[in-house]
């Protein structure tokens, strides 16, 4: 038995014994059950989850909504795509080994790396670093050894499939 005692000489509860009143308050609560089609909305409404706020829209790492990329060994996740401002927030899963051929940014593009890492510009990004190519800038040749994951911000047309555009 324990010697500590609160303000008031009581011993503290334990896990069991607290677990015990739990069940024990549990059981002694009175009243008429829900009826069958409550019950039913309720679990319904459970499992379905809280609706979405208008203006908002989410992306969970479980879904799986990967789509090929131009580039082999790259797939990628649209997370959002601005039509009226013009650009595509996309989340790219890079295979170790992959290399991404120079191109011209015709648009504006930002960078961030998630996980792994790679280089470009002469420098290696980690998870963490970030860069930005301004609009009608030429970039090398992009490369990951361990693979990496990186967030990008780009103008849609020069990332996603055409379908995608309309």
């Amino acid at each position: 038995m324990s010697s500590r005692r609160d303000e008031f000489g009581r011993e503290p509860f334990d896990g069991d014994e607290a677990e015990d009143l739990a069940i024990a308050l549990a059981v002694s609560a009175s009243g008429p059950a829900p009826s069958v089609s409550v019950r039913s909305r309720l679990m319904s409404r459970i499992a379905a989850g809280d609706p979405v706020p208008a203006g908002f829209a989410f992306s969970f790492d479980r879904d799986d909504d990967w789509q090929p990329h131009a580039v082999p060994g790259i797939r990628m996740k649209v997370l959002a795509l601005n039509r009226e401002r013009g650009y595509a927030t996309l989340l790219l899963d890079v295979a170790p080994g992959t290399r991404f051929p120079p191109h011209h940014h015709g648009g504006a593009e930002e960078c961030y790396v998630v996980s792994g890492s790679l280089y470009t510009c002469g420098r290696k990004l980690e998870a963490g670093d970030f860069v930005h190519a301004d609009a009608n800038s030429d970039h090398g040749e992009l490369w990951t050894d361990e693979g990496c994951r990186v967030i990008l911000v780009v103008p849609p047309e020069e990332h996603l499939p055409s379908h995608m555009l309309r």
